[in-house]
């Protein structure tokens, strides 16, 4: 007789939900054969799911009836292991309808691992599936106990990587690309010995840093995947897997805005060490969605082990690097770096949106509400901030780009005058509840603070500082109002109790038509402060101390500059802000606040009266050339600034009139308002100043036995100062002047050179317009003799010959030697020289014949001279 009852055979821990049945000892030896014959088909089945079966025992129930008599079911349960992993398959044939009551699935003694197959009716068995064969189902059952829960899925759909010592994958080509510290990588390699490279395999057993190559190394080691263990790899886009990627990330890094689109999986399960020491279990996880790129490492068992290993990651130029601080193998597997044992993660992109003068932000930052035109509570600081005179215990980041510090401020159109004391990093209307991330955080770190010591020394350089307290508010990718583009932007605010300073960093600013502004304000506007830039763009390549992308200020109100005032200063209190302000008798040209100009060169300066400035109101900090980046120095108890036409030009134009080129800058200040309020009675400055340097120059030079340098130095109070040398030469080269005692024979050729120094070469050429001689040292003596007029040879005189003219600072002309009849023997040669503009293009002439010259202005001969040269 045949009973067919349901109950619940304990197998291997589950509780497998089966039917058993009492079988003769003939159907016992079918069933044998049966498990026999499949043995192999099992095994391939299961190699794609990454295991090579050792056995499979086989469970069948063939046509046996419902205790009820309404029909029979057949079906099979096959458990298929090879000591490590455990699979169930469940078979499915006719299955007749029932009234009876059924179940098909899984459970185990604590139910905490349970599963029931879905089907309406029995019959269905038969025609469902989990694994898109009708009729069969399949689950793992050994419960991967060597795996953390935060291991993704693998295996099924995995791409196994051959069986190699030291081998690696074939290349893989991405589906979405993937940034690594800047650079864009289309394919990978998932190399046996625990490591991904992006451009080649890489075979290397032996781990090293410093490779030349960009890697990332969960556990680079020497593996052996010949001797047991599988290494897999897949992209997953999945919605299941990338949205437990983007949970992931999103915890471990909350202040950066990110779904991920793409999950690289790549698994080493149970490989061996080649010393045959033990095995490894772990995984890496590239997660990225095309601009920002993580990885995650998870670790399973890992055993302990005497050979090299290394965990983590390198660069081409290991300019970016990390390895995993764990002092054995196996503690790889409860180490982390976001508070999950067996699991580091790392943003790996590059940031490339961010400028390196950035302060790191994220990670223990503070986040503001998602809130248009919202703020943060009053923040309350660990250390006072000075602000022109007024010392601050909290402080508000309000969402539209600005700090404020008695209250918090909504205003999405910027103005100042306002009112209130207010750094403005970049005030419009922005939206955070479309994007973006805007946090905080006041550090007090070491290397932090050992960071904007650094800047404030560098760019202060007058002013000892070191830094106890960093405020640090980021507004990162967060987007216009009008939804025009992203910014990224951040300030920090430096102090040590008495001197206060921000910086202001600018990455992507994007394009906008809305009204903004970037500077900062005081309550009765005394101190404020634009940026000058064109455009919202503009910020991030601009600078006032020459760092592009970063403006700098000091803030605290100079209430220590009284330490540097002069003896003919005081220090005293004006529009409460303490300053040096000028003694009696010490206030010489208060219109020009006592400006004292030099020029020499293509270099100019002024100076002026630091104690006058403040007096007037006019803070040391917002004056500045016509590039804004040039500002002055104190020396002295004067404002000093300068220019050259070469590295420090400094916004400096060059024009020319009649009788003079002219370099010209200007002094400004940035006190007036921002053209969106209507009225301004903040005061502001514009001195212009000039070095003039005269057009035209006379110059003569004797002739006789004894040959000496000639030059000429010529200085107009108030105006440039250069020099013009005239030096006769042996040979057409140039290359040997005549010196000492020398004898020129006449109808000898002598060559002649006329230079100018102290010009800017780029800029300014000299220019011969008529050069003669004389038998006397006079130049307007009435016996002369005509070698250059109007910048071109005598046609009288067929040896003079114009070599180089107009075409430089140097000009070259030369004839045959010869003496006045009648007279000395000695010649005295004398040149009309000017300097000409070269960028107006018409320094040079042509002399050939039939060439008509043009003519030229009528120039003022003023401020001529003399230089002797005998030879």
């Amino acid at each position: 007789m045949l009973f067919i009852i349901f109950t619940s055979l304990l197998l291997c821990g589950p509780t497998l939900t089966i039917s058993t049945v009492e079988l003769s000892p003939t159907e016992r030896i079918q069933v044998a054969l049966y498990w026999h014959k499949s043995l192999k088909l099992l095994t391939n089945i299961s190699l794609t799911s990454l295991l090579t079966a050792t056995s499979a025992f086989v469970a069948t129930w063939e046509s046996v009836p419902y205790y009820s008599g309404g029909g029979v079911v057949t079906f099979q349960v096959v458990l298929v292991s090879n000591g490590d992993r455990s699979f169930i398959l469940i078979n499915y044939g006719d299955i007749a309808q029932t009234g009876q009551v059924w179940l098909a699935g899984y459970d185990t003694v604590d139910s905490v691992n349970s599963l029931t197959i879905p089907p309406a009716s029995a019959p269905e068995l038969s025609s469902s599936s989990n694994i898109n064969v009708n009729g069969r189902w399949s689950f793992r059952v050994d419960g991967s106990l060597n795996l953390p829960a935060n291991f993704l899925p693998f295996g099924d759909g995995d791409v196994v990587n051959p069986i190699s010592d030291d081998g690696s994958s074939g290349a893989i080509y991405l589906q979405q690309p993937f940034k690594y510290f800047g650079r864009t990588y289309n394919q990978i390699y998932v190399n046996n010995n625990g490591h991904l490279t992006f451009t080649q395999p890489l075979s290397a057993y032996v781990p090293y840093l410093n490779a030349g190559i960009d890697i990332i190394a969960p556990l680079w080691t020497d593996l052996n995947n010949f001797n047991g263990g599988t290494i897999s790899y897949r992209e997953d886009t999945s919605s299941a897997v990338l949205a437990q990627v983007t949970q992931a990330v999103n915890q471990y890094f909350p202040n950066v805005p990110f779904t991920a689109t793409s999950a690289f999986v790549a698994t080493w399960d149970s490989v061996p060490y080649i010393t045959g020491g033990g095995v490894v279990t772990f995984q890496v996880v590239l997660v990225s969605n095309g601009e920002r790129s993580f990885i995650l490492i998870n670790y399973g068992d890992i055993a302990e082990t005497g050979q090299s290993w290394l965990s983590g990651y390198d660069t081409v130029d290991s300019v970016n690097s990390f390895t995993i601080p764990a002092a054995s193998a196996p503690e790889l597997s409860y180490s982390s770096n976001i508070n999950v044992n067996g699991r580091w993660s790392f943003r790996v992109d590059g940031s490339l949106n961010l400028p390196a003068n950035f302060l790191p932000f994220g990670d223990g930052d503070v986040v503001n509400p998602i809130s248009d035109d919202g703020s943060s509570e009053a923040i309350y600081l660990q250390q006072p901030f000075k602000y022109f005179g007024r010392a601050y215990n909290q402080i508000y980041v309000n969402n539209n780009g600005h700090l404020t510090f008695t209250l918090p401020l909504s205003a999405y159109i910027p103005y100042l005058n306002s009112g209130l004391d207010i750094i403005a990093p970049l005030w419009t209307d922005l939206n955070n509840g479309h994007g973006g991330t805007i946090s905080y955080r006041e550090d007090t770190s070491s290397a932090v603070l050992a960071q904007v010591t650094q800047a404030v020394n560098q760019y202060f350089p007058n002013v000892p500082f070191t830094a106890t307290s960093a405020f640090v508010a980021t507004w990162d990718s967060v987007p216009y109002y009008s939804g025009e583009g992203v910014v990224t932007f951040q300030v920090v605010l430096v102090s040590n109790y008495d001197h206060s300073f921000i910086l202001n960093n600018y990455g992507d600013i994007a394009q906008t038509g809305q009204v903004w502004l970037a500077g900062y304000d005081t309550v009765d506007s005394v101190n404020s402060f634009t940026i000058p830039a064109a455009s919202a763009p503009e910020l991030s390549y601009s600078s006032n101390i020459n760092v592009n992308g970063r403006w700098s200020f000091r803030v605290d109100g100079s209430a220590n500059s009284c330490d540097t005032c002069t003896e003919h200063e005081a220090c005293q209190e004006r529009s409460g802000v303490l300053g040096c302000v000028c003694l009696d008798g010490q206030r010489p040209n208060l219109e020009f606040f006592d400006a004292v100009e030099s020029c020499a060169s293509s270099t100019g300066s002024i100076s002026l009266s630091r104690c006058q400035l403040f007096e007037s109101g006019f803070s040391t900090e917002t004056l500045h050339l016509n590039d804004p980046s040039c500002r002055g120095t104190l020396e002295d108890g004067r404002l000093l600034f300068n220019f050259d036409n070469e590295d420090h030009i400094c916004g400096t134009t060059l024009t020319s009139n009649r009788t003079h080129f002219i370099y010209q800058n200007a002094i400004l200040s940035n006190l007036r308002s921002n053209d969106q309020s209507i009225i301004s009675r903040a005061r502001w400055m514009n001195i212009t100043f000039s070095c003039a340097y005269p057009l035209i120059q006379t110059l003569s030079m004797p002739m006789g036995i004894r040959a000496e340098g000639g030059v000429i130095s010529q200085e107009v109070p108030g105006q440039g100062r250069y020099e013009i040398h005239m030096v006769p030469y042996h040979d057409a080269q140039f290359t040997s002047p005549y010196e000492g005692e020398v004898e020129i024979q006449v109808n000898q050729q002598i060559y002649v050179a006329v230079e100018v120094l102290g010009v800017d070469e780029s800029q300014i050429a000299t220019v011969l317009d008529n050069c003669w001689a004389t038998p006397v040292n006079d130049i307007d003596h009435d016996i002369r003799w005509s070698l250059i007029i109007r910048e071109c040879p005598n046609p009288e005189d067929g040896t003079v010959e114009v070599l180089q003219n107009g075409n430089g600072t140097t000009s070259h002309f030369s004839f045959r030697m010869f003496t006045f009849s009648g007279n000395s023997d000695r010649i005295f040669l004398h040149c009309q020289v000017h300097l000409c503009l070269v960028n107006n293009g018409r320094c040079a002439q042509s002399c050939e014949v039939g060439y008509r010259r043009r003519r030229r202005r009528s120039l003022d001969f003023q401020h001529s001279a003399a230089v002797t040269m005998g030879l």
